[in-house]
């Protein structure tokens, strides 16, 4: 059985290892130790908790679709177990023990992350049929899909042969959960596809989850900031989606695009929302840098929404600047900005009826939300989302 190192240690819950990005991403071969909420003695050999567990097949299964559904019930690899502390955090990182503990902890990381936010307990939206969520880390499967009761992680597969799994991609697993933590808050309706601009929000959202998320990991906030000086509108980690090997990414969040630039298919359509709030998060830091002095006031004359070569070089020069005159401030005010934009877009969600879902009247109650908050962000909001035709 597990010792447990002491009382006051295990009240701050238990250590994992999360790789920010994913390892193949440069700058980010070296896992994070993280703290998740459930103490050491609420963890089981797996892991598992009382919200989820992972169930890792010994013989391949064939992705679960309706009506093949969880449980797992077939033969499993040894499960993932805590060290003598009660801990996750000396498991072998080769081991596929690793690769389990690692995709529970994101899980549980995005949950926390997004409860706290809300200021209360997400429940599952499969709660009236299943009690906790079953993750299943490593399928030979070049996809990843949050179900009904089910998560499930599949490889990206190179043309050299190699896999890389999703387990290990913190981006891509915050995506698929923050699509059950979408359909938990607001529901669903019968037929999503053809309901507005249903799909559209939850993708963008569900990235928008990913986004944030990422920038709840201290060693990622610090290698982020000193690759880019402080100008997150360069191509980075944080706004390149689901990094894949190769260079390769899944969606871009700092994009231009406008609704009348943009298809019908969700995916696509769901950029200018997404962008939208990226450029408000941006404005706000760059905001409170200059209210506090740290940076010189012309970083505000520049148009985040639409720039050319020449003004991004002088936003680089400006926030260059300020980052290494201040780092552990800039740093301050990112995270301020991104904690304005996460609860004024939590509180939006567990509002919301899926039955009337369009982007314009989300939008429209985001920025309701953010001025309760910070009404400076409020008027970014808006600003943002009427640029690019979402208001």
């Amino acid at each position: 059985m597990a010792v447990v190192a002491s009382t006051a240690e295990a009240a701050l819950g238990t250590r994992f290892l999360i790789y920010p990005q994913a390892p193949h991403v440069p700058g980010y071969a070296t896992p994070e130790i993280v703290w998740i909420s459930t103490p050491p003695d609420g963890l089981q050999a797996g892991p598992a908790d009382a919200r989820m567990y992972v169930r890792d097949p010994v013989l391949e299964k064939e992705p679960y679709e309706f009506p093949y559904l969880p449980p797992f019930a077939g033969d499993v690899f040894p499960a993932a177990e805590a060290g003598t502390d009660g801990h996750f955090d000396g498991i072998v990182r080769e081991s596929r023990q690793f690769i389990a503990a690692h995709a529970f902890a994101c899980v549980r990381r995005v949950l926390d992350i997004w409860e706290g936010y809300l200021g209360d307990q997400i429940n599952w939206h499969f709660a009236d049929t299943y009690e906790r969520l079953e993750i299943v880390p490593c399928l030979d499967w070049k996809n990843a899909q949050s179900g009904y009761g089910f998560l499930e992680l599949g490889m990206d597969h190179q043309g050299d042969g190699r896999r890389y799994p999703f387990a290990l991609n913190f981006d891509v697993i915050a995506h698929e959960v923050g699509h059950a933590i979408l359909f938990s808050l607001f529901g669903a309706p019968e037929d999503p596809v053809g309901q507005g601009d249903f799909g559209a929000l939850h993708e963008s959202s569900a990235d928008l989850i990913s986004l944030l998320s990422f920038l709840h990991f201290d060693t990622g906030l610090d290698r982020l900031l000193r690759g880019t000086q402080g100008n997150l509108l360069t191509l980075n980690e944080l706004n390149r989606i689901g990094e894949l090997a190769g260079e390769r990414q899944i969606r871009i969040a700092g994009n231009a695009r406008k609704m009348s630039e943009v298809t019908s298919e969700i995916h696509d359509r769901s950029r200018p929302f997404t962008g939208a709030v990226f450029d408000t998060m941006l404005e706000l830091c760059y905001r409170s840098l200059v209210e506090r002095g740290l940076a010189d006031e012309r970083l505000l004359d520049v148009d985040l929404r639409a720039f050319d070569g020449t003004t991004l070089d002088r936003i680089s020069q400006e926030t260059s600047r300020a980052f290494q005159a201040w780092p552990f401030l800039f740093k301050s005010a990112l995270t301020q900005a991104r904690d304005i934009v996460g609860m004024s877009l939590a509180n939006t969600w567990s509002r919301l009826d899926p039955l009337d879902i369009r982007l314009g009247s989300v939008a429209a109650a985001i920025v309701e939300e953010a001025n309760q908050l910070e009404p400076a962000a409020g008027r970014l909001f808006e600003e943002n989302f009427r640029w690019r035709e979402v208001i």
